[in-house]
Order: C-alpha cells, then sequence, then structure tokens
C-alpha cells in the first residue's frame, strides 16, 4: 500500500534556475536555507533587519503588517516581500540576487574563545569541511547555535572581522543581549573544540577602489567589518587617507585598541580616534569625549571629499547620516552596514 506524500508548492527562483519544494506555509526564508539557498537575515526571521528582501514575480500578496516598516511604497510595488514572512500556499516564482547562489554552507570548529570586553566574545572558528572560504572585507556569516536548556537552535549573523587573505577561517565578535538566545549559548555553554555550523558570505558592505578619504566610524562589535577592512588594506598597502572612529561609553567598554593605534605605523596615512561619551571625568581618560557623532564633526568639518564607512546600531548609523550630510558628504557616498 502506496503512503500519501504530504503535498508541497514549486517555488520558481531566478527564472528556473533554481526550483525547490516546500511545503504550504513554510517561509521562504527556512524553505532556501533547507535547500542549499541561504538568503541574508541578521534577526533569525523576525521582520527587524529587511535583509531578506525578495521579488516575487507575479502574483504578490499584500505585504504583512509586519514587513510595512521595512519595505518602501516603490518596493511594495514592484512585488519586493521579506522571505521570512512570506509564506506560499501555492506556486509562487522569485528573484533574488545571483551572487545568492555561491553562498555556501560550512562546518568549523571554535579553536579559540576569549572575553574582549565584559559584554563582547571573541571566537576563532577554524574550517573543516570546506576547509577555506573566500570573502570580501566587510560581509558577514550566518551562524547556527546548538539547541541547549530546552531552546531550539537559531541563526544569527556576524561580520567577519579576520581578513579575507586569512582564508582558513573566521574571527567573530559577539556582544551579549538581554535575553538573547544565541549570545547566551556562545558564551555560557559553547567551549573551545566544539563544532559550529555557518553559512556565507553575505552582504554588500565593502570599501569601493577609489582613492578618496575614508571616513570609518563604529561602535561595539560595528568593529568587525572595520577592522576586516582594515587589515585588507594593509596587506593591499593602500595610502588613502582613513580616519576611524570608535565610539564607547567608557574605558572598560574599548577593545583592540593598541592593534589599531599600531595601523597608523603601517598604513599611508591612518588615524584611530577613540571617543567616549559616559566616561567619568575622574577615570584618567584623556582622549576624546562626547557622542561619536560630535567627535567625527569637530575632527572633520568638512567631510566633503571622503566616503564614509559606518558600522553599528541603526540608530548611531541614523545620527552619523544626519551629520554627515550636513557636514558637506553627499548620501550616495555614505556606506554602512546596520547591525540589528
Amino acid at each position: 500500500m502506496e503512503t500519501a506524500q504530504a503535498p508541497t508548492v514549486a517555488i520558481d527562483i531566478n527564472g528556473g534556475k533554481k526550483i525547490i519544494r516546500v511545503k504550504p506555509g513554510t517561509s521562504l526564508l527556512a524553505g532556501c536555507a533547507r535547500n542549499g539557498l541561504f538568503l541574508p537575515s541578521a534577526c533569525g526571521g523576525n521582520a527587524r533587519c529587511g535583509y531578506c528582501k525578495v521579488k516575487v514575480v507575479g502574483g504578490a500578496t499584500p505585504p504583512l503588517a509586519a514587513e510595512l516598516p521595512l519595505l518602501s511604497e516603490s518596493e511594495i510595488a514592484a512585488g519586493m516581500r521579506l522571505a521570512c514572512q512570506t509564506k506560499p500556499v501555492g506556486d509562487l516564482a522569485i528573484a533574488v540576487p545571483d551572487e545568492l547562489f555561491s553562498v555556501k554552507r560550512f562546518s568549523g570548529k571554535i579553536v579559540r574563545k576569549t572575553l574582549v570586553t565584559y559584554d563582547i566574545l571573541g571566537l576563532r572558528i577554524e574550517l573543516t569541511n570546506p576547509k577555506t572560504i573566500e570573502f570580501t572585507a566587510g560581509q558577514y556569516i550566518q551562524a547556527r547555535s546548538a539547541p541547549y536548556l530546552g531552546k531550539d537552535a537559531v541563526l544569527r549573523d556576524f561580520s567577519i572581522a579576520s581578513p579575507p587573505s586569512d582564508s582558513s577561517g573566521v574571527d567573530l565578535l559577539i556582544r551579549r543581549t538581554k535575553n538573547g538566545i544565541f549570545t547566551q549559548w556562545a558564551f555560557d555553554v559553547l567551549k573551545e573544540g566544539d563544532a559550529i555550523l555557518f553559512s556565507g558570505p553575505y552582504g554588500a558592505f565593502r570599501a569601493s577602489e577609489s582613492a578618496a578619504p575614508m571616513l570609518m566610524v563604529c561602535g561595539s562589535t560595528g568593529l568587525a567589518p572595520i577592522r576586516s577592512i582594515l587589515q585588507d588594506l594593509v596587506r593591499k598597502k593602500c595610502n588613502r587617507t582613513i580616519r576611524c572612529f570608535f565610539g564607547a561609553l567608557s574605558q572598560k567598554d574599548l577593545f583592540m585598541v593598541e592593534e589599531l593605534h599600531k595601523l597608523e605605523t603601517v598604513l599611508a596615512d591612518f588615524r584611530f580616534i577613540p571617543a567616549l561619551s559616559s566616561e567619568p571625568e575622574s577615570g584618567g581618560w584623556t582622549g576624546e569625549r562626547g557622542l561619536i557623532t560630535e567627535v567625527v564633526r569637530r575632527n572633520v568639518p568638512d567631510c566633503s571629499r571622503f566616503e564614509a564607512y559606518l558600522c553599528g546600531s541603526p540608530g548611531m548609523i541614523n545620527a552619523c547620516i544626519a551629520v554627515l550630510t550636513q557636514c558637506g558628504l553627499p548620501e550616495a557616498k555614505i556606506h554602512y552596514d546596520k547591525f540589528a
């Protein structure tokens, strides 16, 4: 006696380049991942980052309320939807960037786990299968936690903090978040020697090939892609003017400061400017003080010649964009990576 097969729907991707079948009601984000196509997502499928946008080619249904804050009117009219919220009950055709077909799934081993501050963890993942990775400085990977304490595995995105020349593994910086399923696992459960799975690389954040001066602004783990870019520029013997601003609350929130100051002796025209916004006057800090946006304004009052590279929270990036445009930098020359 034959067993009835569970019903599935067909998802046609990029005009037949790939066709997958998923159970009705499965999100496109999850269904694509189960079939080897890894769409970017920085929030684990919770409609917060907007990275998993796909174009529904014909027959697009109205977006859900959760999608509206992340889609413009023109995107909605063009059929753009969030893959994490799109759950087809019938056959569907979608379009995605061709470069996503080159994203791979990797397995690795934790070979180093260190606290770089009280709430930021540094991980070194050595690749086991495949044994090398190709990426562009500034890109990120999507890592998978293991189930623990009754919590299911989750996916979270982390920028690669190591340079592309270091192809046998990746360095990550992970900040502990309150009630964070992944971060609790990484801080409290994950051990050196443990296996870890991730996919990648993702993202279009990267240094341009122009000769324009570079203005980098980051905070907390937003330093990760900036560090990767800077190390790559060292290898390329870059002679561009670079000003790198790192904002933190107090001295206990600073890290990798010595490493970044050393680049001032390696790169042709590089300055690293850390700034503290809440450091007590009695703390002995002699560097810059204030919100990082105001520190940038004081140090580079005319930004018109620069290209900007911003990494950090949406609030910090939005504030930086406002200040930089006021200081003469066209928004088209501002590149950013918003951490969800």
